[in-house]
């Protein structure tokens, strides 16, 4: 399995970003998001880094398989989309093709009951905005919480010895929020809410409490 992809952008040719290392150029199915971030950026011609997805396109009883790769530049993007096809219904190409925004609006829109939103994307009509806030509200919310700006974070590491307080941490470290931020929405949170149990009830109702 390939799970990650380096080496320079040479192109971006409509739902495929073109990677090559060592003479060999791979296409990688990209959303349109992550495409046009590619191109407005200035990528092109840099090196770059995909977290992939390989997955199996074809019909077996015909016998034409082919191999694909999907990817994002961040393991966090990659995440949420391996997360958003297990909804019943949307397999993978569909989901790419939905995915025209950044993943935390799409993900906001779920948290928040946010139907309207969700229709406005492609490939995603009314049963299936509905469908897709029935199956993965509530599990969302840390990918809600995705910070795009790049942040130092670099600030002093602390010594934890509780294990929700730990693993809400790490979370939001991979959703780039800095050590002091985390540190800071967590206490906060956990003063109100110490009867939290799980480091993903914890991020919902950081969530929550962002959104409020």
């Amino acid at each position: 399995m390939i799970a990650k992809i380096q080496g320079i952008l040479t192109g971006i040719e409509k739902d495929t970003a073109l990677v090559e290392i060592n003479g060999i150029t791979y296409g990688i199915f990209v959303t349109a998001a992550v495409s046009e971030r590619l191109t407005t950026s200035g990528k092109i011609g840099q090196d770059v880094v995909f977290h992939t997805l390989e997955y199996i396109e074809g019909n077996p009883v015909m016998g034409n398989l082919v191999p694909r790769l999907v990817g994002f530049p961040n393991k966090t993007d990659l995440d949420f989309f391996s997360m958003l096809t297990t909804v019943q219904g949307l397999g993978v190409k569909r989901a790419l093709r939905a995915l025209t925004v950044p993943v935390k609006d799409v993900a906001r829109a779920i948290e928040l009951n946010d139907v309207a939103s969700l229709k406005k994307l492609p490939e995603i009509g009314g049963k299936t905005a509905q469908k897709i806030i029935v199956e993965l509200k509530g599990k969302t919310a840390r990918f809600a919480l995705l910070r795009e700006d790049d942040v130092d974070a670099t600030a002093q590491s602390v010594r934890i010895e509780d294990e929700l307080h730990s693993d809400a941490l790490e979370i939001l470290r991979q959703l780039q929020y800095s050590e002091s931020e985390a540190e800071t929405l967590i206490n906060e949170t956990l003063k109100n809410r110490p009867d939290l149990i799980t480091a993903e009830d914890l991020i919902q109702d950081i969530f929550k409490r962002k959104m409020g």
